[in-house]
């Protein structure tokens, strides 16, 4: 099995929901951060095709073996840039319920499709590979599970080589919602509480979690600025 394996991570989570609270300054240093501004009405502020473009050549080269470290903390920041990135969609989390009930039932082959397909829209999802390397590994594919095992735990490793989440000042960087109650769980942990601060104008997250064994709790933090930046960009596209 995985080496991150929590059979609970394919149940229904508590979604993220940022409070709509918004600062001008905020607003000016989240959508000018990383973006290629246009000027020209109804052309996007980021520019995608060069996101797009650097996003897939990093995937091609975990899909053959050949990424370092240094290429699986690039991609989760580029993500964010694409045009693939919507992490107030509901695809991740239908797909993750759809992946739960497929594992219920034994269904690992349709369960395999169901992750790759999430992977081809966003092949930086921790529940996607998780999901692959289960169902994979359940038909028999050791070699394909063993994969998608491997990428997971080099995604998780990049989460955590952005920060120790222990402290505002110090947060994981997360991209999307469903991400941030995967990594949680995949370290045996559960979400029993959040809230929402800023850091330098920045939103950051902060999750009180729990161990189920010992009911210990502690609080990590994470940084939420690519789901705020984008909600930002979407909005100010549609008026253009």
């Amino acid at each position: 099995m995985p080496k991150f394996f929590n059979s609970s991570l394919f149940k229904t989570s508590t979604v993220l929901t940022p409070k709509a609270i918004w600062f001008v300054g905020f607003v000016s240093l989240i959508v000018l951060s990383g973006c290629s501004a246009i000027n020209e009405a109804g052309k996007p502020i980021l520019n995608y095709d060069k996101s797009n473009s650097e996003y897939y050549e990093l995937v091609s080269k975990i899909q053959n073996s050949t990424a370092n470290p240094n290429d699986y903390d690039e991609i989760i920041k580029v993500f964010p840039f694409t045009s693939l990135y919507e992490p107030n969609s509901d695809k991740e989390q239908s797909a993750k319920l759809i992946s739960h009930a497929q594992m219920s039932g034994q269904q690992w082959r349709s369960c395999l499709k169901t992750n790759q397909k999430l992977l081809t829209q966003n092949y930086t999802s921790l529940t996607g590979h998780y999901g692959a390397a289960i169902c994979a590994t359940e038909l028999g594919n050791l070699a394909l599970g063993k994969f998608h095992n491997m990428i997971l735990d080099n995604f998780i490793e990049a989460i955590w080589r952005t920060g120790n989440g222990q402290t505002p000042q110090t947060p994981f960087y997360i991209t999307s919602a469903n991400d941030l109650y995967a990594f949680i769980q995949l370290h045996q942990m559960v979400a029993v509480g959040q809230s929402l601060t800023y850091v330098n104008d920045l939103p950051v997250q902060a999750i009180k979690v729990q161990q189920p064994e010992s009911n210990r709790t502690t609080t990590w933090y994470f940084d939420v600025t690519p789901t705020f930046r984008k909600g930002i960009i979407n909005n100010v596209e549609k008026k253009r």
